[in-house]
């Protein structure tokens, strides 16, 4: 594992201690290939570029959870994109491998798309206020993520947004931080803008 995860999880350790008495018991052998055979077979990170937006991951899923619990193995993806057409029909192909290994499966909770328009009026603003504040360009940057704007257009999809924030290093990890100067200058652009949207 050291060895194959060079340069990308550096500290990967593996250990062994025995297991009390109480332990679950260990799945049956067919029950433990047709689960491992899904696993192995199931899509599991980057699954598609956009041909619109160079460079910036359209669809993407990765398998998060995988937990054996008293009566079912337990495994969750989560599925992103930047269409929720291409996020629908991953989320069904995952369903239909896991069925098609005897596992029951269900689709729960999808997290809807926000594509980008680089074309939006509110963007343009934005861009103009950050010079104005700042003194040089804004940097126009897309995510592969799951933004609250695609909650907010699922329901309000005439909505012009944009999305920014301070510089924050590994995210959603126990080691997440934030540049405290940024969270400033966040304040002082989302200030301005809204300044700049009331006249």
């Amino acid at each position: 594992w050291q060895a194959d995860l060079a340069g990308v999880e550096a500290t990967v350790n593996l250990t062994g201690a025995p297991c009390p008495s109480e332990v679950l018991a260990p799945l049956a052998a067919a029950d433990q290939a047709a689960v491992l055979a899904f696993l192995g077979r199931a899509p599991n990170g980057l699954q598609a570029m956009s041909p619109h937006f160079p460079g910036v991951v359209e669809t993407s899923d990765n398998l998060g959870v995988v937990a054996l619990e008293e009566t079912r193995l337990r495994a969750v993806f989560m599925v992103r994109s930047l269409r929720d057409e291409a996020a629908r029909a991953l989320a069904e192909t995952i369903l239909t491998q896991a069925r098609e290994h005897g596992c029951e499966a269900h689709k729960r909770g999808p997290y809807p798309a926000w594509t980008p328009n680089p074309d939006s009026p509110l963007l343009a603003l934005a861009e103009r206020v950050y010079q104005a504040r700042f003194g040089i360009p804004a940097r126009r940057q897309i995510i592969h993520a799951g933004l609250e704007c695609g909650l907010l257009a699922a329901s309000h999809p005439h909505l012009d947004m944009l999305s920014f924030g301070p510089d924050i290093r590994g995210a959603h990890a126990p080691g997440e931080r934030v540049e405290i100067a940024s969270v400033g200058r966040c304040w002082d652009l989302l200030r301005d803008l809204l300044r700049a949207l009331a006249t």
